[in-house]
């Protein structure tokens, strides 16, 4: 096996245990907040190691720029993505938002 092979398990294999920590650790919480942290490391580290696993095997290939593309993504859209996923848990269980400017002026249409 070459230097990239090893290079490429090495980056495959601590890819897919944080992949599977995080899975476990899901598994185990029960608040669904609790479960959003879990999914970052499985998204931006896990995710990335496999990605850079595929880069160091294939070089810049088309599969190479591929799984840098994936990497892009994952990375770009896991913070908004778990931002908009909390949001809709905190609503949904009652939450609410004002702006502290609304509440020293009123809010637009409401009579003061």
């Amino acid at each position: 096996m070459t230097v990239t092979g090893v290079i490429s398990v090495i980056l495959l294999v601590a890819g897919l245990m944080i992949v599977v920590g995080s899975c476990a650790g899901m598994a185990v919480l029960d608040d669904p907040l609790d479960r959003l942290h879990l999914t970052t490391p499985a998204a931006m580290l896990g995710s990335t190691g496999i990605c850079a696993s595929v880069v160091v095997r294939e070089g810049l290939s088309a599969s190479g720029l591929a799984a840098i593309g994936v990497a892009v993504i994952l990375i770009g859209v896991n913070p908004l993505a778990g931002h908009a996923v909390a949001r809709a848990i905190a609503i949904r269980r009652g939450a609410t938002w004002s702006d502290p400017q609304d509440e020293a002026t009123g809010s637009p249409g409401e009579e003061q």
